[in-house]
């Protein structure tokens, strides 16, 4: 698709980065937005502007002549109180859909999360299975979700809902790149838990290219989307894979769950104390004591190809850039 406008919402981060590169390889003129400009490797080739999805009025002169939203800023920090992750994740939806409502937008794409399931009730949990998030930021984006859906039912807004699983790739620092920089410092001697419960993965490649994908498609108006590969490794599978390509040892027992909470408990009392983020979080700890796998069979359905349908290639060429890039 050439000569069409896009705004990227959230642009400088890792899934914006990547989202604004893959327009740009695909012929779209783009504008792209976020906080600040910070690493966005194509800025020199990208109209860019500062602007802050909480605060409406920075948003408008944004969708002049825009043919497709894509909305990935928010907040993906499970250390943040719930009234900061609403304000960013709910209010800054709604905000950025009020201003939509005023242009003729094709589609708006909402990343919302594939944790919304909790622990499911169905695995793999499909589009239908009921949400039932445990935090603050599955709430949140539980919600979002809601506002989002609303304008397209209200307003006929053209919205689609992205429930990525826990994404990896190149410029990750956070979810599944902190077990990678764990296991890359000697920080993670040994596997977490029974270490049988598994992931849904998803390379932030398939992410973006997903939603490039589904923005066009009238019969996506209105409906969500699992974006997962077709993964079913344990953790302990994907550890010992990763320990591997890493070049690093880490033991086959198993550290229980009990003392991994412990730890969590002292790193968080520690960064309270000093101000400071946690080195580890009991809420990421969380994930893995079960299976929280989702269908990906809906957008397989659409006619979407999965780029990394397996999450050992994905992890194999992500490890090479940290390793390239400087990071590990």
């Amino acid at each position: 698709m050439t000569g069409k406008r896009a705004l990227v919402t959230g642009a400088c981060g890792f899934v914006g980065s990547h989202m604004v590169e893959l327009l740009l390889s695909r012929g779209y003129s783009v504008m792209a937005t976020d906080k600040k400009l910070d690493g966005l490797s194509d800025a020199s080739i990208v109209e860019f502007r500062v602007s802050d999805i909480t605060d409406s009025e920075t948003l408008k002169g944004l969708f002049d002549e825009v043919d497709f939203v894509f909305h990935i800023a928010g907040l993906f920090d499970y250390w943040a109180p719930y009234e900061r992750l609403h304000r960013v994740n709910v209010g800054g939806t709604r905000n950025l859909c009020e201003v939509a409502l005023d242009h003729d937008i094709e589609s708006v794409v909402v990343w919302s999360s594939g944790s919304v399931y909790g622990v499911p009730d169905e695995i793999p949990a499909g589009e239908t299975t009921p949400l039932k998030p445990l935090n603050n930021y599955e709430k949140s984006k539980v919600e979002e979700e809601q506002a989002a859906l609303k304008f397209h039912e209200r307003n006929g807004l053209p919205v689609v809902i992205l429930r990525p699983a826990s994404i990896y790739g190149p410029r990750s620092r956070y979810g599944t790149a902190i077990l990678l920089f764990l296991l890359a410092r000697g920080q993670l001697p040994a596997i977490p838990g029974d270490g049988g419960s598994r992931s849904a993965t998803v390379h932030v490649r398939d992410v973006v290219g997903a939603a490039e994908y589904l923005a066009d498609k009238k019969n996506a108006m209105g409906e969500a989307f699992n974006i997962a590969d077709d993964s079913r490794y344990s953790v302990e599978e994907l550890l010992l894979a990763a320990a591997q390509m890493l070049g690093v040892r880490i033991h086959k027992f198993h550290i229980p769950i009990l003392v991994l909470n412990l730890v969590a408990q002292l790193s968080e009392w520690q960064a309270r104390l000093k101000g400071t983020r946690p080195r580890v979080e009991k809420e990421s700890i969380r994930y893995l004591t079960y299976d929280s796998l989702i269908d990906n069979s809906k957008i397989k359905a659409s006619g979407y190809e999965l780029l990394y349908p397996d999450a050992m290639l994905g992890l194999r060429e992500t490890i090479d850039w940290y390793k390239r890039e400087g990071w590990l």
